[in-house]
């Protein structure tokens, strides 16, 4: 592609902005009653094998009237980029039989990965009390977003799809909120160029101390934007650029700091964010390359039973999803130490180590 065309705006599906949905809920899908039924059905089933997510076989034999919506839910991902599943009965289970049952359901799009050094697959998404923010002292303790009731700026997590479900909701705030990145690509490629070339040659990434000792503590540089024609894949997350310059020893320099924060500043306009309330049982996927993700702070019920409650779960397509992300791009932060590990790799490398041993 020529150096000039680089720069210009993309017309992709996924750049769209929230008012194109004001009356079009087409990123919507209820379960039907046989879905809901056949859930309940593989659950009653697992519960009596006494059977957890990691035990979970060809779920489309339970769950056999999901296949097409999860064939619907990729042909999505692949164009406008998001969608909510609404209605998995989550009241109807245990906290632990919701997340075997959404793990199955994950399992008939992707591959479920390992998302933090403990080799969590299902990862709850809950106030562990964490201060997290985006300073020197915050990076230092290298807090993640998810353990904290903070505002999160908009990112991606470093996997093909991200997925979120309810299972329950704050007693106030905590509203999800998705932008697309291929529009902030379009709208700092027609208001302020300057920015792009520090965007396409990106940024190391801080690997939060989740490492192995053998492996470097940040990442090779990572591009927040790539282009592949008329389409744009992005990585972004600021916590993880500023905390890397702080471990190298390598402040920003101005122009990288003024391309970031122009970056941040359009993520957030009003125009341009999608804002969506989780209900109990409600599952949002993400494209991890054209949607970023950021949330409201919340405010949480008292008594512990009913506080903020999500399970966040990382999946890697089968082959190359989405035409020309590479390694580098695909993979991120995220495939190092015991992050980014299918469930196969991990029983490998826990088996391993406890020959070792």
């Amino acid at each position: 592609m020529h150096h000039s065309a680089m720069y210009l705006p993309v017309s992709h599906p996924a750049a769209w902005r929230p008012g194109q949905f004001s009356g079009d809920t087409s990123w919507l899908h209820s379960f039907t009653d046989r879905q809901v039924e056949q859930m309940r059905n593989a659950v009653a089933l697992w519960r009596s094998q006494g059977l957890t997510f990691d035990a979970i076989h060809s779920p489309q034999d339970q769950l056999s009237s999901l296949v097409p919506l999860m064939q619907t839910a990729k042909a999505e991902l692949a164009t406008r980029g998001f969608l909510l599943l609404r209605g998995l009965p989550v009241a109807e289970f245990s906290d632990k039989e919701a997340a075997t049952l959404y793990w199955a359901i994950g399992m008939l799009l992707g591959r479920g990965t390992t998302q933090n050094a403990a080799g969590e697959f299902l990862c709850p998404v809950t106030d562990r009390g964490v201060k997290f923010g985006y300073t020197q002292a915050t990076n230092a303790q290298n807090a993640r977003g998810y353990q904290s009731r903070a505002d999160l700026n908009f990112h991606c997590d470093p996997t093909d799809v991200v997925a979120l479900l309810c299972i329950r909701k704050a007693m106030s705030g905590g509203l999800s909120a998705i932008v697309s990145s291929e529009t902030i690509f379009n709208i700092i490629a027609e208001e302020a160029p300057q920015h792009l070339p520090v965007l396409l040659r990106g940024f190391p990434y801080d690997r939060k101390n989740e490492n192995f000792p053998e492996e470097e503590p940040v990442t090779p540089r990572i591009p927040v934007f790539v282009r592949h024609d008329d389409r744009v894949s992005c990585r972004y997350a600021r916590s993880y650029i500023n905390g890397a310059a702080e471990k190298l020893a390598q402040p920003l320099t101005a122009q990288e700091v003024a391309a970031l924060d122009y970056f941040e500043a359009v993520s957030r306009r009003s125009d341009v964010v999608l804002h969506m309330a989780f209900e109990p049982g409600d599952i949002q996927l993400l494209n991890n390359y054209t949607t970023l993700h950021g949330r409201t702070s919340y405010e949480d019920h008292p008594e512990p039973e009913r506080r903020r409650f999500l399970y966040r779960l990382w999946l890697m397509l089968d082959g190359q999803p989405w035409e020309g992300e590479g390694d580098p791009l695909r993979h991120a932060f995220a495939r190092f130490g015991n992050l980014g590990l299918s469930l196969a790799e991990w029983r490998s490398r826990r088996t391993g180590k406890q020959a070792a041993e």
